[in-house]
Protein backbone atom coordinates (compact mmCIF):
# COMPACT_ATOMS: atom_id res chain seq x y z
CA UNK A 1 0.00 0.00 0.00
CA UNK A 2 3.02 2.72 0.95
CA UNK A 3 4.53 1.61 -2.22
CA UNK A 4 1.97 2.62 -4.30
CA UNK A 5 1.36 5.46 -2.82
CA UNK A 6 4.98 6.32 -3.18
CA UNK A 7 4.44 5.75 -6.80
CA UNK A 8 1.45 7.83 -7.21
CA UNK A 9 3.22 10.79 -5.91
CA UNK A 10 6.78 9.59 -7.82
CA UNK A 11 4.08 9.95 -10.60
CA UNK A 12 2.58 13.61 -9.83
CA UNK A 13 5.89 14.79 -9.28
CA UNK A 14 7.12 13.73 -12.71
CA UNK A 15 3.72 15.21 -14.29
CA UNK A 16 4.55 18.62 -12.79
CA UNK A 17 8.02 18.61 -13.33
CA UNK A 18 7.29 17.94 -17.18
CA UNK A 19 4.15 20.57 -17.09
CA UNK A 20 6.33 22.90 -15.83
CA UNK A 21 9.41 22.31 -18.37
CA UNK A 22 6.45 22.57 -20.89
CA UNK A 23 4.92 26.06 -19.94
CA UNK A 24 8.46 27.37 -19.97
CA UNK A 25 9.64 26.17 -23.16
CA UNK A 26 6.17 27.86 -24.41
CA UNK A 27 7.09 30.93 -22.87
CA UNK A 28 10.55 30.88 -24.13
CA UNK A 29 9.56 29.89 -27.62
CA UNK A 30 7.05 33.16 -27.47
CA UNK A 31 9.69 35.42 -26.68
CA UNK A 32 11.96 34.06 -29.40
CA UNK A 33 9.24 34.80 -31.87
CA UNK A 34 9.19 38.67 -30.44
CA UNK A 35 12.25 39.33 -29.97
CA UNK A 36 14.04 40.14 -33.20
CA UNK A 37 18.28 40.62 -33.22
CA UNK A 38 18.13 41.21 -36.94
CA UNK A 39 15.77 43.95 -38.09
CA UNK A 40 16.37 43.63 -41.91
CA UNK A 41 18.39 40.83 -43.84
CA UNK A 42 19.05 41.63 -47.43
CA UNK A 43 21.50 41.53 -50.24
CA UNK A 44 22.15 45.53 -51.18
CA UNK A 45 22.88 44.18 -54.81
CA UNK A 46 19.70 42.93 -54.94
CA UNK A 47 18.07 46.41 -54.23
CA UNK A 48 16.34 48.11 -56.96
CA UNK A 49 14.00 50.74 -55.50
CA UNK A 50 13.53 52.54 -51.89
CA UNK A 51 10.60 54.58 -51.18
CA UNK A 52 10.47 56.63 -47.64
CA UNK A 53 7.60 58.05 -46.35
CA UNK A 54 7.05 61.14 -43.92
CA UNK A 55 4.76 60.80 -41.11
CA UNK A 56 1.77 62.39 -41.15
CA UNK A 57 1.98 66.42 -41.48
CA UNK A 58 5.04 67.48 -42.38
CA UNK A 59 6.20 69.24 -44.82
CA UNK A 60 8.47 66.66 -46.66
CA UNK A 61 7.23 64.76 -49.45
CA UNK A 62 7.72 61.04 -49.99
CA UNK A 63 11.40 60.20 -51.51
CA UNK A 64 11.46 57.25 -54.18
CA UNK A 65 14.86 55.99 -55.15
CA UNK A 66 14.78 53.61 -58.13
CA UNK A 67 17.88 51.84 -60.15
CA UNK A 68 17.99 51.11 -63.37
CA UNK A 69 21.16 49.32 -64.67
CA UNK A 70 23.94 50.54 -62.12
CA UNK A 71 22.42 54.18 -61.92
CA UNK A 72 20.44 55.57 -59.18
CA UNK A 73 17.22 58.26 -60.04
CA UNK A 74 15.92 60.19 -57.35
CA UNK A 75 12.27 61.31 -57.56
CA UNK A 76 10.05 63.61 -55.00
CA UNK A 77 6.46 65.45 -55.71
CA UNK A 78 6.73 64.67 -59.54
CA UNK A 79 10.45 66.09 -60.01
CA UNK A 80 13.61 63.95 -60.86
CA UNK A 81 17.53 64.96 -59.20
CA UNK A 82 20.65 63.38 -59.28
CA UNK A 83 21.13 61.59 -56.17
CA UNK A 84 24.45 61.48 -53.78
CA UNK A 85 25.56 57.97 -54.29
CA UNK A 86 26.87 58.31 -50.45
CA UNK A 87 23.67 59.05 -49.51
CA UNK A 88 22.11 55.94 -50.69
CA UNK A 89 25.26 53.82 -49.47
CA UNK A 90 24.27 55.40 -46.22
CA UNK A 91 20.80 54.14 -46.32
CA UNK A 92 21.51 50.24 -46.94
CA UNK A 93 24.27 50.30 -44.56
CA UNK A 94 21.97 52.01 -41.79
CA UNK A 95 19.26 49.29 -42.56
CA UNK A 96 21.97 46.13 -42.72
CA UNK A 97 23.91 47.39 -39.72
CA UNK A 98 20.36 47.35 -37.34
CA UNK A 99 20.52 45.02 -33.92
CA UNK A 100 17.77 45.46 -31.51
CA UNK A 101 19.15 45.85 -28.46
CA UNK A 102 15.55 44.58 -26.55
CA UNK A 103 11.57 44.95 -27.39
CA UNK A 104 10.07 47.76 -25.86
CA UNK A 105 6.59 46.89 -26.67
CA UNK A 106 4.62 43.44 -27.62
CA UNK A 107 1.01 44.88 -28.91
CA UNK A 108 -0.31 48.04 -30.30
CA UNK A 109 -0.87 49.92 -26.88
CA UNK A 110 2.37 51.23 -27.34
CA UNK A 111 2.79 52.16 -30.73
CA UNK A 112 1.53 55.86 -30.58
CA UNK A 113 4.14 56.73 -27.45
CA UNK A 114 7.02 55.60 -29.67
CA UNK A 115 5.95 56.87 -32.61
CA UNK A 116 5.42 53.73 -34.82
CA UNK A 117 2.05 54.59 -36.38
CA UNK A 118 1.39 54.52 -39.61
CA UNK A 119 0.67 58.60 -39.33
CA UNK A 120 3.61 59.34 -36.31
CA UNK A 121 6.56 57.48 -38.38
CA UNK A 122 8.72 57.61 -41.40
CA UNK A 123 8.64 54.60 -42.98
CA UNK A 124 10.89 52.95 -45.49
CA UNK A 125 10.08 49.95 -47.71
CA UNK A 126 13.04 48.59 -49.41
CA UNK A 127 12.52 46.35 -52.73
CA UNK A 128 13.54 43.72 -55.01
CA UNK A 129 11.84 44.13 -58.44
CA UNK A 130 8.24 44.01 -57.24
CA UNK A 131 8.67 41.65 -54.24
CA UNK A 132 8.94 44.26 -50.65
CA UNK A 133 12.10 42.61 -48.94
CA UNK A 134 11.86 45.13 -46.41
CA UNK A 135 9.48 47.34 -44.43
CA UNK A 136 10.02 49.57 -41.33
CA UNK A 137 8.54 52.03 -39.34
CA UNK A 138 10.83 54.13 -37.88
CA UNK A 139 10.01 56.25 -34.37
CA UNK A 140 10.76 58.24 -31.70
CA UNK A 141 14.44 58.53 -30.52
CA UNK A 142 15.57 59.16 -27.40
CA UNK A 143 18.88 59.82 -25.90
CA UNK A 144 20.49 58.52 -22.60
CA UNK A 145 22.92 60.34 -20.26
CA UNK A 146 26.08 58.89 -20.03
CA UNK A 147 26.50 57.65 -16.54
CA UNK A 148 28.58 60.31 -14.61
CA UNK A 149 28.87 62.72 -17.31
CA UNK A 150 27.45 65.54 -14.65
CA UNK A 151 29.62 64.31 -11.74
CA UNK A 152 32.85 65.42 -13.81
CA UNK A 153 31.70 68.33 -16.38
CA UNK A 154 35.61 68.63 -17.84
CA UNK A 155 35.22 65.18 -19.09
CA UNK A 156 33.12 64.54 -22.22
CA UNK A 157 31.31 61.55 -22.26
CA UNK A 158 29.38 59.88 -24.90
CA UNK A 159 25.38 59.38 -23.95
CA UNK A 160 23.57 56.94 -26.28
CA UNK A 161 21.18 57.40 -28.65
CA UNK A 162 18.75 55.15 -29.37
CA UNK A 163 15.67 54.89 -32.47
CA UNK A 164 12.11 52.92 -31.87
CA UNK A 165 11.74 50.85 -34.29
CA UNK A 166 8.60 48.39 -35.89
CA UNK A 167 9.02 45.98 -38.72
CA UNK A 168 5.16 46.17 -40.91
CA UNK A 169 3.25 43.03 -39.79
CA UNK A 170 4.85 42.79 -36.47
CA UNK A 171 2.90 43.95 -33.24
CA UNK A 172 6.60 44.56 -31.46
CA UNK A 173 8.82 47.75 -31.20
CA UNK A 174 12.46 47.21 -30.80
CA UNK A 175 15.04 49.72 -29.62
CA UNK A 176 17.69 50.27 -32.07
CA UNK A 177 20.90 51.86 -31.28
CA UNK A 178 21.72 54.92 -32.67
CA UNK A 179 20.02 58.27 -34.77
CA UNK A 180 18.14 56.17 -37.40
CA UNK A 181 16.48 59.03 -38.87
CA UNK A 182 19.80 61.21 -39.51
CA UNK A 183 20.54 58.54 -42.46
CA UNK A 184 16.73 57.29 -43.35
CA UNK A 185 14.38 60.96 -43.56
CA UNK A 186 11.56 62.29 -45.66
CA UNK A 187 13.63 65.36 -46.79
CA UNK A 188 14.77 64.99 -50.65
CA UNK A 189 17.45 67.77 -50.55
CA UNK A 190 19.13 65.53 -48.07
CA UNK A 191 19.83 63.03 -50.47
CA UNK A 192 20.61 65.25 -53.76
CA UNK A 193 24.06 65.67 -55.19
CA UNK A 194 25.31 68.69 -53.23
CA UNK A 195 29.24 68.46 -55.02
CA UNK A 196 29.66 71.42 -57.40
CA UNK A 197 33.43 70.14 -58.22
CA UNK A 198 35.59 67.74 -57.15
CA UNK A 199 39.33 66.43 -57.71
CA UNK A 200 42.68 65.92 -56.78
CA UNK A 201 44.34 69.53 -56.38
CA UNK A 202 47.61 68.14 -58.40
CA UNK A 203 45.54 67.40 -61.56
CA UNK A 204 44.03 70.76 -62.25
CA UNK A 205 45.99 72.55 -64.61
CA UNK A 206 43.88 75.37 -65.72
CA UNK A 207 41.54 77.68 -64.23
CA UNK A 208 39.32 80.38 -66.84
CA UNK A 209 37.82 83.05 -64.60
CA UNK A 210 35.14 84.95 -66.54
CA UNK A 211 33.72 88.20 -64.90
CA UNK A 212 31.75 91.85 -65.92
CA UNK A 213 33.78 94.87 -67.06
CA UNK A 214 36.99 92.81 -68.75
CA UNK A 215 37.95 91.64 -65.11
CA UNK A 216 38.37 88.06 -65.87
CA UNK A 217 41.78 86.16 -65.86
CA UNK A 218 43.30 82.77 -67.01
CA UNK A 219 44.99 80.64 -64.05
CA UNK A 220 47.41 77.88 -65.77
CA UNK A 221 49.82 75.87 -64.31
CA UNK A 222 53.07 75.50 -66.24
CA UNK A 223 55.98 73.47 -65.07
CA UNK A 224 54.16 72.89 -61.61
CA UNK A 225 54.39 76.63 -61.48
CA UNK A 226 50.61 78.76 -61.09
CA UNK A 227 50.82 82.02 -63.55
CA UNK A 228 48.11 84.39 -63.60
CA UNK A 229 47.99 85.64 -67.25
CA UNK A 230 51.62 84.76 -67.72
CA UNK A 231 52.57 86.17 -63.90
CA UNK A 232 53.86 83.87 -61.44
CA UNK A 233 51.70 84.11 -58.62
CA UNK A 234 52.39 83.42 -54.76
CA UNK A 235 52.14 79.86 -53.76
CA UNK A 236 50.55 80.11 -50.45
CA UNK A 237 47.98 81.77 -51.79
CA UNK A 238 47.32 79.74 -54.53
CA UNK A 239 47.69 76.59 -52.88
CA UNK A 240 45.17 77.93 -50.43
CA UNK A 241 42.86 79.01 -53.32
CA UNK A 242 43.15 75.56 -55.40
CA UNK A 243 42.59 73.66 -51.95
CA UNK A 244 38.67 75.14 -51.47
CA UNK A 245 38.35 74.89 -55.59
CA UNK A 246 39.15 71.44 -55.29
CA UNK A 247 35.99 70.24 -53.43
CA UNK A 248 32.90 72.36 -53.55
CA UNK A 249 30.28 71.14 -52.13
CA UNK A 250 26.22 73.07 -50.73
CA UNK A 251 23.03 71.88 -49.25
CA UNK A 252 21.38 75.16 -50.13
CA UNK A 253 19.42 74.37 -52.62
CA UNK A 254 17.25 77.01 -54.18
CA UNK A 255 15.24 75.53 -56.86
CA UNK A 256 12.41 77.95 -56.41
CA UNK A 257 14.18 81.36 -57.28
CA UNK A 258 14.86 82.51 -60.64
CA UNK A 259 17.80 84.52 -61.65
CA UNK A 260 17.16 87.96 -62.92
CA UNK A 261 18.71 87.72 -65.93
CA UNK A 262 19.32 84.78 -68.01
CA UNK A 263 22.98 85.12 -68.64
CA UNK A 264 25.54 84.62 -66.30
CA UNK A 265 27.64 86.97 -65.20
CA UNK A 266 30.36 85.23 -63.35
CA UNK A 267 31.76 81.94 -64.68
CA UNK A 268 34.59 79.21 -63.66
CA UNK A 269 35.76 77.01 -66.00
CA UNK A 270 38.00 74.18 -64.31
CA UNK A 271 40.06 71.82 -66.39
CA UNK A 272 42.89 69.12 -65.68
CA UNK A 273 43.77 65.69 -65.86
CA UNK A 274 41.54 62.73 -64.80
CA UNK A 275 38.42 64.32 -65.18
CA UNK A 276 36.26 66.46 -67.99
CA UNK A 277 36.01 69.84 -67.69
CA UNK A 278 33.95 71.44 -65.22
CA UNK A 279 32.16 74.80 -65.32
CA UNK A 280 30.51 76.91 -62.36
CA UNK A 281 27.85 80.09 -63.21
CA UNK A 282 26.52 82.53 -61.06
CA UNK A 283 23.24 84.57 -62.17
CA UNK A 284 22.44 87.74 -60.12
CA UNK A 285 19.71 86.93 -58.01
CA UNK A 286 17.06 88.56 -55.04
CA UNK A 287 18.70 90.05 -52.20
CA UNK A 288 18.77 87.17 -49.73
CA UNK A 289 20.64 84.31 -52.22
CA UNK A 290 22.36 87.44 -54.02
CA UNK A 291 23.53 84.93 -56.86
CA UNK A 292 22.23 81.29 -58.06
CA UNK A 293 24.86 79.09 -58.76
CA UNK A 294 24.92 76.06 -60.99
CA UNK A 295 27.47 73.64 -62.04
CA UNK A 296 27.84 71.53 -65.30
CA UNK A 297 28.30 68.37 -63.18
CA UNK A 298 24.37 68.64 -61.33
CA UNK A 299 22.64 70.28 -64.05
CA UNK A 300 19.36 70.29 -62.03
CA UNK A 301 20.36 72.19 -59.47
CA UNK A 302 20.67 75.30 -58.14
CA UNK A 303 22.87 76.72 -55.15
CA UNK A 304 22.43 79.67 -52.98
CA UNK A 305 25.18 82.21 -53.87
CA UNK A 306 25.10 84.07 -50.16
CA UNK A 307 24.43 80.78 -48.20
CA UNK A 308 28.09 79.52 -46.89
CA UNK A 309 29.89 81.92 -48.67
CA UNK A 310 29.29 79.98 -52.00
CA UNK A 311 29.68 82.92 -54.12
CA UNK A 312 32.87 84.13 -52.50
CA UNK A 313 34.81 80.36 -52.44
CA UNK A 314 34.70 80.42 -56.49
CA UNK A 315 34.60 83.31 -57.71
CA UNK A 316 37.79 85.27 -56.11
CA UNK A 317 39.39 87.90 -58.03
CA UNK A 318 43.07 88.32 -59.39
CA UNK A 319 43.96 90.24 -56.04
CA UNK A 320 43.29 87.41 -54.14
CA UNK A 321 46.86 85.61 -56.06
CA UNK A 322 49.09 88.15 -54.66
CA UNK A 323 50.45 89.06 -51.28
CA UNK A 324 49.21 92.08 -50.18
CA UNK A 325 52.03 94.95 -51.01
CA UNK A 326 51.68 93.91 -54.82
CA UNK A 327 47.90 94.35 -54.57
CA UNK A 328 48.20 98.18 -56.02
Amino acid sequence: MLSKILNIKTLLILLAVLVIAYVIAKLTEGEDRTFKSEMVSIDSALVTKMIITPKLGESAKEVTFTKTGVEWKLESDGKSYIPDPSSIKNILSELMRMKSERVAAIDQSKWKEFEVTDSTATRIKVYNGKKVIADLYVGKFSYAQAQGQQQNPYQQSKGKMSTFVRPAGDNAVYVIEGFIKMSIQANVNAYRNKTLFASNKDDLNKITFNYPEGNGFVLSKEDNKWLLNGIATDSTLTARYLSKLARVTSSNFIDEVSPLISTATHSVRIEGNNFAPVEIKAFPADTVNKYVVTTSLVPDAKYSGSKSGLFERVFVMKESFFPEEKKD
